[in-house]
């Protein structure tokens, strides 16, 4: 069955939420509120896209942010599709059980009551399929939500769900950047593209890596979670700093930044047939924390077909060292 939430109509790019509450001191709802503002008045007249999360941070204080952001702008909420990952411990073990995912999206729509999309934040090789579908099925027939997106499914997981759920995902969130390429290799692009069913890059900048803001080990905050990242140690910070650097000397030669370089590359695959995988939508949800940043990721940059190669070449030629998570996360990706 077909969902009234169609992701395919978004603006181009979308907003990601973690970095407002996730983090060792939060943004102030001052700061939050602007940057949501900035995100939506650049978009318009199409919707934007807000990913948020029940786990991104403690008490619920991202569920907080957005529901007091619209209780002070309810004027706004008609431009926005509103999406909550839940059904996770604040240990990051996925739980898309019956139970969990009913518990978890009580616990949202008290403060989201009109939420457009919850997304199970995990799938889980321990929980039948069959049950996850079922539950969120189950949420949608009850008007609880209006549809679900998976996050960090595999090809063959999202293929499955679009045969057995009543109601088929609007959407796959998975990471995907210059140093986060696998969609084109665990099946997740071929079938999405498939299925029409757009893709939600998140981490479009690599956890700000491909920003060029982080150079050694000393940039990243203390308490921040990129210190317990593969990716994120001194030794491979040095070695993918390499790539970072010749991105850079390209959006310096194109007049750009190298996050807004990084975000053309993504959505150049919009649409378009790339080494065999026609692949659907894609729609970026890079973070922010400051106007100036929203209006510099939000800017239309597109890329030509050789300055697409261009990257790809270097791409090639270069290896990403690090895992992007840890060995216990890993588990619950591309499941």
């Amino acid at each position: 069955m077909s969902s009234s939430i169609d992701l395919s109509q978004v603006a181009a790019e979308g907003l990601g939420l973690m970095n407002f509450t996730w983090r060792p001191e939060p943004v102030s709802k001052e700061t939050a509120f602007g940057v949501m503002q900035e995100a939506i008045k650049i978009n318009l007249p199409k919707k934007t896209f807000f990913n948020g999360g029940e786990f991104y941070g403690a008490n619920n204080i991202n569920l907080e942010y957005i529901r007091d952001f619209f209780a002070q702008y309810p004027e706004l909420r008609q431009h926005v599709i509103v999406s909550i990952k839940g059904a996770i411990g604040a240990n990051l073990i996925p739980n898309p059980t019956t139970e969990g995912i009913a518990n978890s999206i009580d616990n949202i729509i008290k403060y989201i009551p009109d939420l457009d999309i919850f997304e199970p934040a995990r799938l889980s090789k321990q929980v039948p399929f069959e049950e996850t579908a079922a539950a969120l099925d189950s949420a949608i027939d009850a008007g609880k939500i209006k549809a679900y997106t998976l996050s960090e499914c595999s090809g063959d997981s999202l293929e499955q769900f679009a045969k057995i759920a009543k109601h088929k995902p609007v959407g796959a969130e998975v990471e995907f950047s210059l140093f986060t390429r696998e969609i084109a290799d665990n099946g997740v692009a071929k079938v999405a593209g498939e299925l029409d069913v757009p893709i939600i890059a998140y981490s479009p900048l690599s956890r700000g890596f491909l920003s060029g803001e982080i150079k050694t080990k000393a940039d990243i905050p203390e308490g921040d979670m990129r210190h317990h990242l593969g990716r994120f140690s001194e030794e491979n910070i040095k070695k993918n700093r390499v790539v970072v650097e010749e991105l850079a000397k390209i959006a310096e030669k194109r007049g750009v930044t190298s996050a807004q370089l990084a975000l053309a590359w993504l959505k150049y695959h919009s649409g378009k047939t790339i080494n065999g995988i026609k692949y659907p939508k894609i729609i970026p949800i890079p973070s922010s924390s400051s106007i100036g940043r929203v209006q510099e990721n939000f800017a239309k940059v597109t890329l030509s077909d050789e300055e697409f190669s261009t990257i790809q070449t270097l791409l090639d030629g270069n290896a990403v060292h690090g895992h992007r998570y840890t060995p216990q996360v890993d588990a619950f990706l591309s499941v």
